[in-house]
């Protein structure tokens, strides 16, 4: 299942790779689009921001959708394991002090 769960991971780090690149790609033409007149700097700046935040919402999806993915498999998160962890020490601690209780 560990497997599973990289490869979903690996994918999304892939996507989010490839939204990256693009962006730098555009940000690069917008720039020598600047510098050949074909634009101005304040409608470049303006392109590359709304580029930069439709990328952002982009990664956001792409990381909800794994983590919506993750959670539909039967795997427990990290925050879940930490909990049982948790829950354990303090039933190791119960434990201890019934023993206790008992060998008074």
């Amino acid at each position: 299942m560990k497997k599973l769960t990289d490869v979903v991971k690996k994918a999304a780090l892939l996507q989010i790779g490839f939204i990256s690149l693009i962006t730098e790609k555009v940000e690069n033409l917008i720039k020598e689009l600047e510098e050949k007149g074909k634009l101005s700097q304040k409608e470049g700046e303006k392109f590359i921001e709304e580029l930069k935040k439709e990328m952002e919402k982009k990664k956001e999806e792409v990381s909800k959708e794994v983590e919506k993915i993750l959670k539909e498999l039967p795997v427990a998160t990290k925050s879940e394991i930490e909990a049982l962890k948790e829950e354990i020490r303090a039933l190791r601690k119960e434990i201890e002090e019934l023993k206790g209780k008992k060998e008074q």
